[in-house]
């Protein structure tokens, strides 16, 4: 899909349009996936219009019904391709994306994000209730707010949140692993790994588990879906969430955790071509700003070798001698 300047309002809508078909088949490339996000940053009016056709999209499977019980409304057995005009449903298309889970997780999150951080980002947003989320790189929300709570998703990534206080509403955060309900605090929640983590940097949260657990500034604990919450060493309150200030702090982690850490920082991917278990683990801090640096160090500390393709691309693999 060809990004074009000037768009107009009518061919802003169509492409947005396009978009959210492309992203609901499954298909997308990550090549797609990039042009999506610079189409999006490159004039505000693209995002409300990509915005405004995924609640269209997401309101597809209630309009489905509504017209279900129309014999002369269906798909038509064969069809390649129909045109979505203004103010009309793509009824055609509704077997290919009435399941969003069938399109893959890249297509998921940008058909249900409300903020998203680009690789290397450190994004800063302004919730409507006064609140202040901070994503790390490569990170995701959606933001539910309604008379019974405020609800965040933390879809992917790694989120720190300070919430404001004088709403009534309970202000909660669902992860993979469980939820993070707010007592009055700013804390981090990270959906990176295996586990679901939480850190308090003020105040406290309570973890909604099999097992509720409070915790307190400087406290972090992980927790899993069908789980318990497990209590972690507690860290100083300004070690926690390190990576908002550009540290990526790493305490007696595996190798492959640290180059993966990393790697989330950088555009191009990483290939471990090595089994890195036996590795002793790594206690070190990196600038976010400078990931390649941090992967040479790492590669040189536990005496890896790194080859750089085309497109950033880099392979990690065990030095010959």
């Amino acid at each position: 899909m060809t990004v074009q300047g000037n768009d107009t309002a009518e061919t802003r809508g169509e492409r947005a349009r396009a978009w959210v078909v492309r992203l609901a088949s499954g298909d997308m490339t990550a090549a797609e996936l990039d042009e999506l996000s610079h189409w999006s940053a490159a004039d505000p009016r693209n995002r409300a219009a990509f915005l405004h056709e995924r609640q269209c999209w997401q309101d597809l499977a209630s309009l489905e019904s509504a017209f279900a019980a129309d014999p002369e409304v269906g798909v038509v057995p064969g069809a390649r391709s129909a045109k979505w005009g203004r103010g009309s449903v793509l009824f055609s298309a509704a077997a290919a994306v009435a399941i969003v889970w069938l399109a893959g997780p890249a297509a998921y999150v940008w058909l249900n994000a409300d903020a998203i951080s680009a690789p290397g980002e450190i994004r800063h947003v302004a919730l409507r209730d006064g609140s202040q989320a901070v994503l790390d790189s490569d990170s995701a929300i959606s933001i539910d707010y309604g008379r019974g709570g405020r609800k965040i998703r933390l879809l992917k990534g790694r989120a720190w949140f300070t919430v404001r206080h004088g709403d009534t509403r309970p202000f909660r955060v669902d992860t993979a692993g469980g939820t993070v309900r707010d007592i009055g605090t700013a804390f981090e929640v990270d959906d990176t790994e295996a586990y679901s983590r939480v850190g308090v940097t003020e105040g406290a949260v309570a973890l909604e588990s099999n097992r509720p657990l409070v915790l307190h500034a400087g406290q972090r604990a992980r927790f899993g879906a069908g789980g318990q919450a497990v209590l972690l060493n507690g860290l100083p309150v300004d070690r926690i969430g390190t990576w908002r200030r550009g540290e990526l702090l790493l305490r007696q982690v595996s190798l492959e955790t640290a180059i993966r850490a990393v790697a989330r920082y950088r555009r191009a991917p990483v290939f471990i071509l090595a089994n890195l278990a036996d590795s002793k683990p790594i206690s070190a801090s990196f600038r976010t700003d400078r990931p390649d640096e941090a992967l040479d160090t790492l590669a040189a500390m536990r005496g890896l070798e790194l080859a750089r393709l085309p497109g950033g691309v880099l392979l990690l693999r065990r030095a010959t001698r």
